[in-house]
């Protein structure tokens, strides 16, 4: 079986790969390629997992994905805190749902779009309740709450400066990131995923073994079942 050249690749290259590859065993259009991309994204988030999960080894930068999101006030009580403020900043939208690990968040990085502030301490919610507590009056802590949004509480009133974040981190489907743009205000803002021309995040040393399973998948379920009645019939 012939290795795939691991240069730029972006999902259109891989789904036209996996076809050419099972094309001669199998045939291919039985697959969508929606279907393709959803085993691809399964097998890259199980073995993103694994190493990820493996304290001893560092965030690797080509898998990390990153892009811009809206802010806007809310009340407190929309996340729940017993907080001693009356507002709080909000995503305008959720984010795509993040690789979940055991020990560590999928999200590396939370900070503002424009230097007001140095990146924010992002932490879990149970954590930002204390923040309240804090001796760094002008600290900002960020969250992301069950619903998926993004929080920025502070004791501050620079918080309710900020109405861009960026958000960098390890995501399940990658191919969601098109729906987010890689900047708040500016004139032209671009998608942060083209499935065309952006290149998938995932490490070259996974690669072939990734592509090696899912060709054994597609074609192991289109395989005839073995013929074993004693019988004159194929």
């Amino acid at each position: 079986m012939a290795f795939f050249i691991h240069k730029h690749m972006t999902i259109s290259k891989i789904i036209y790969d996996i076809r050419t590859a099972i094309r001669d065993t199998v045939d291919d259009t039985r697959f969508s390629d929606r279907y393709i991309l959803h085993l691809y994204n399964l097998k890259r988030s199980k073995y993103l997992r694994n190493d990820a999960n493996n304290l001893q080894k560092l965030i690797d930068n080509s898998i990390l994905q990153k892009f811009c999101m809206e802010m806007e006030e809310v009340s407190v009580n929309e996340c729940g805190l017993d907080y001693d403020c009356g507002t709080i900043m909000r995503s305008t939208t959720i984010i795509p749902l993040p690789l979940e690990l055991h020990l560590k968040s999928a999200i590396t990085e939370v900070k503002p779009s424009v230097k007001i502030t140095k990146p924010f301490n992002f932490v879990n919610k149970e954590r930002a309740i204390w923040s309240q507590y804090s001796p760094f009056a002008e600290s900002i802590y960020a969250f992301l709450d069950v619903d998926n949004y993004i929080y920025l509480i502070s004791k501050s009133e620079t918080v309710k400066l900020i109405d861009c974040i960026t958000v960098t981190g390890i995501f399940e489907d990658p191919l969601e990131l098109q729906n987010y743009k890689n900047c708040c205000n500016c004139e032209d803002p671009k998608p942060c995923f083209d499935e065309d021309e952006t290149e998938y995040p995932l490490q070259a040393h996974h690669i072939d073994a990734i592509r090696t399973e899912i060709i054994q998948t597609l074609i192991g379920s289109l395989k005839l079942p073995e013929d074993k009645t004693n019988d004159s019939n194929d």
